[in-house]
Parts: C-alpha cells; structure tokens; sequence
C-alpha cells in the first residue's frame, strides 16, 4: 500500500486510495467489507492483503493512473481467490476494461474470483458476473461501520469533504457519492459554504422523489438555479420548481419551493419571485387585508402541525425589497420585513409571543401597491439545535412545511 499522505490526482483515485487506506488499517472494517461487496462468509480472513493498481507479487507500477490497466483494489488471500474492485466518478466502465482484471487475475492463479464495480449509480446494462456497488451504497454501509470503526468514520469523513469540492469544481454533474444524512449544522458542526452546497444538492435531490410533493404540484424533472457559483457566505439556496413554472420562461416568473440553508438556520419557504405575473399578485391584493389574514392563518395551521414538535421552530413570513447595481453584481438588500405567524394568529404554543397584525398588514400593503423589487416568502424557519434536524428525516419536516402552504401555492395560480 502507498503511504497514506501519498494521493493521486483524479478524484477517482483519491477515493479509491482513501479506502484502501482504511480497509489496510482496520482488519475488522477490511473482514466486514470483503463479506458486504461480496456476500463470501468462507475466505482466508487471516490473510487478507490490499493492494492498489499492483498484481500480487509484483512491485507497484510505476503508472499511477488509469492508463496502467490494473486494478483499482486487489484484494486477496493466500487461496485462489481474490477481490478486484474497478473505481469510477464520472468515467464510464469499460467492458473491455472488467475483462482483462479478470484475465490478469486468472494469469496470477486467482481461479476464484469477485469483481466489483464502485460508481456513484448502477448502469443500465451490466456484465455478467460483475456485481455493481454505488458509493452511496459504500457511504451508508460505512456510516454503520463508524459506530466501532475509527477508519471507516475517517472515510465517510472524506467523502463528505471529496464531494464538496467535487460539487464546488462541478465534476460530479447530478450524481453524488455520499446520501442525504441529515442537516449537520449546529455549535458543534459549524456552517462552511462548500459542506452547505453539498448538503442542499443532496437534500433536493431526496425531495424531487417524493410522491407527496409531486401531489402538491412540484415538478421533479424541472432545474433548479441554473448555476450556485459562490465559494463563500453565510447561506447557500436553490429551489423545487412547480409544474405551472413550465408555462414561463424564468424561474423568477412563478412561485418556487425554497430551500435554504443559512449558518444559523434552515429556512424552508414558499418564494413568491418580484417577477411573478401581475395577475398572480393580484389573486392575493383582491382578497383584501381581512381575507389575506385568514389565508395566512389557514397556512400557519398547516405548517404548524408539522413543526409542532421540534425546538423553537415556527412558521414565518418574509419580505424582502432589493436593488442591483449592475446586471452581474450580488443584490442590496433596501428592506427587510421578517416575523412570527403566530403575531397574527395568536400564540398558540408560546405565551411569549403576542399578537401584532400590523406586521401582515405592513406586508399586505407593500404588495398592494408595489414600487420595486419585492420578493415574499412563506413557510417555515427551523434553528439549528433540534437533534431531528441531523436525521434524513428531517426531509419529511420541509415537504411537511411546503405542503401546509397549498392554500397559499392555490390561491396564487387561481
């Protein structure tokens, strides 16, 4: 085995090196990964060696990359069997490629042997006697495994670090190698933009799948931001489009799900864009102060119900008026306009929260007769200090949230 501080260049070698960094260390990890990719109960456990881009016996090639048509692990005993595994990212897997580590193995007197692909998805058409493992698959067996294994928590810890940069360099395109696990943030875990970005990439890609979002209207083939290109901030943002965005040419035309994780707090809200229509707009200023109150009220109910239990979290409202300096610059902020629902429903879970119309009032009137770049959003704000917040159930939470805004999303396309 290479040092470990000794790393390659490709992203897939880097990973491929980590694991077998981790798997040389810890017998115990090694044992139990062999039996998880391979099914086997009955190898040489004693013997087990692993080796990177080498055949057993031989020296370590002097070609570090792909180019050197070995192996990408070789994992073995003193038997006839061995372990191949063939790593990739974003290269494709090459039959031709599977073929010849199966025809070097039997070269070697491996008659008995297993080979593996590692990719961040299975492919449509697989090979005979190749099992295919996807790196999410490896990201949760591993997180298991980091309850009794210091090496196999260091792995999952790198590839949470490996994704961010590989999601930052856009390398990946829409696959992953690690899965959802919750929102990490709190006074332990601080916010870093880069770890934000992958987190929300992985969030998102959860929630296009649920049946229950897709009821409410959200379209789970529809972009997000059409690029998230910043390397630094307090809070990193993208979106759910709705079906009717497709009758629109910009996403700022139609109402959105937004997700947004901030250093402090998740914000999950309903986006109410500047650019929406002005008949979409008008759906809510015709109802008038009294009617829009109850319609905010029927969405505090909802969003309530979902968030009920979990710590000083509470359905809110926002309003924001921003300008640009130019075409290419990040926005000012002129105004800020952000509270409570219950100041307008009346405090139903704490008694410390008053009831304070004005505040609804204030932004039913800046609506009504609106001037500038004025962007509204509706849900819920969840503080991180919930432990559910760590869990991927915390996705049944921000589906919860988008749901209890249905009458809000229905009044708006009416």
């Amino acid at each position: 085995m290479r040092n470990v501080f000794d790393q390659y260049n490709a992203p897939e070698n880097r990973l491929t090196h980590a694991l077998g960094c981790c798997l040389q260390r810890d017998r115990r990890l090694l044992r139990a990964f062999v039996r998880w990719a391979t099914g086997r109960r009955d190898a040489a456990w004693g013997q087990l060696a692993v080796l990177e881009q080498q055949v057993p016996g031989l020296p370590i090639s002097a070609s570090n990359d792909d180019k050197s048509g070995l192996p990408d692990l070789w994992i073995h005993s003193d038997g006839d069997w061995s372990l191949i595994i063939e790593s990739k990212v974003m290269a494709k897997v090459s039959v031709g490629q599977l073929s010849r580590h199966k025809s070097t193995a039997r070269r070697n007197g491996f008659t008995d042997i297993d080979l593996v692909v590692l990719a961040p998805y299975v492919p449509s058409l697989h090979v005979r006697d190749v099992k295919y493992l996807t790196w999410p698959q490896l990201y949760c067996w591993l997180r298991q495994q980091a309850r009794e294994s210091t090496w196999a928590a260091c792995m999952t810890d790198y590839m949470e670090v490996a994704e961010a940069r590989m999601t930052t360099e856009g390398y990946l395109g829409d696959h992953a190698i690690t899965e959802f696990d919750g929102i990490p943030f709190g006074l332990d875990h601080p916010f870093t933009y880069r770890e934000g970005k992958r987190v929300l990439r992985l969030a998102l890609a959860e929630l296009r799948k649920r049946r229950d979002l897709r009821k409410l209207g959200m379209d789970p083939n529809g972009k997000g931001r059409p690029a998230i290109t910043g390397r630094d901030g307090t809070s990193v943002w993208d979106f759910l489009p709705l079906l009717a965005a497709r009758e629109h040419d910009n996403f700022t035309s139609c109402p959105h799900l937004t997700l947004s994780i901030q250093s402090l707090r998740l914000v999950v809200i309903v986006t109410l864009p500047n650019a929406v229509p002005a008949r979409m707009r008008a759906n809510l200023t015709e109802l008038g102060v009294d009617k829009f109150m109850q319609l905010i009220g029927e969405v505090e109910a909802g969003v309530r119900k979902v968030v009920r239990h979990m710590k000083d979290t509470y359905a809110f409202m926002e309003v924001i008026q921003r300008h640009y300096p130019s075409q290419r610059s990040a926005p000012v902020t002129d105004a800020r306009l952000e509270f409570d629902l219950q100041t307008v429903v009346g405090a139903r879970r704490s008694t410390s929260v008053r009831m304070q119309p004005q505040w609804l009032e204030a932004a039913f009137r800046a609506l009504a007769a609106k001037r500038s770049n004025l962007q509204i959003g509706i849900g819920a704000v969840f503080p991180y200090g919930d432990r559910r917040l760590h869990s991927p159930d915390v996705l049944d939470a921000i589906a919860g949230v988008w749901i209890g805004c249905r009458p809000w999303i229905k009044k708006i396309l009416s």
